[in-house]
């Protein structure tokens, strides 16, 4: 009986004390590091809210060319960001799965690289994507690279709805690497 009462004792004290380490290395953590002040941001914009025109991606959006296909299906190009299409709702879903797995390369902030890379892929009917490829480069490779990944890890994507009447959707993302002080 007394070995069990002295079991019990030895693990709260032992829980207790696990408990105050995890806490005050945390403590440490955040006091003991003095760039948790620095934010770095990685922002998602449309082309309109890009205010520095000398880091504006050069690349613009064929004007909603459609492609026949033998299943008379067709074939639409849209930026990612735009609110007036009737692609919104998928655009948006889309966009806020890409927005979760979007990160801002390490070597690339410690380096404070910054810029624009814009990708271009494509979804099939079925959610499949197909070739993603850079279009415009932000001048570094880890940022263009990110971009990349980022779109090809997106899936599973969801099929195009059958309201869309397409066999492919192809779409310009534009991906803006910023740092703030």
């Amino acid at each position: 009986m007394i070995s069990k009462k002295f079991l019990i004792i030895a693990i709260a004290i032992s829980m207790f004390g696990h408990m105050a380490v995890i806490a005050l290395s945390s403590i440490l953590e955040i006091s003991g590091n003095p760039n948790m002040d620095r934010a770095f941001t990685v922002h998602f914009e449309e082309q309109a809210e890009i205010s520095d025109n000398a880091e504006k991606a050069h690349f613009k959006v064929p004007p909603g060319k459609h492609y026949n296909n033998p299943e008379n299906k067709m074939e639409d190009t849209v930026e990612l960001g735009n609110k007036n299409t009737k692609y919104y709702s998928y655009l948006k879903q889309l966009k806020k799965k890409v927005d979760r797995k979007w990160l801002y390369p390490t070597e690339s902030y410690a380096r404070k690289e910054k810029g624009i890379s814009v990708i271009k892929f494509s979804i099939t009917e079925e959610g499949t994507l197909v070739n993603s490829c850079l279009v415009a480069s932000s001048g570094y490779d880890s940022l263009d690279r990110e971009a990349l990944r980022v779109i090809q890890s997106a899936g599973p994507l969801t099929p195009l709805p059958k309201s869309f009447n397409l066999s492919k959707l192809h779409i310009i993302a534009k991906f803006q690497y910023r740092l703030t002080d």
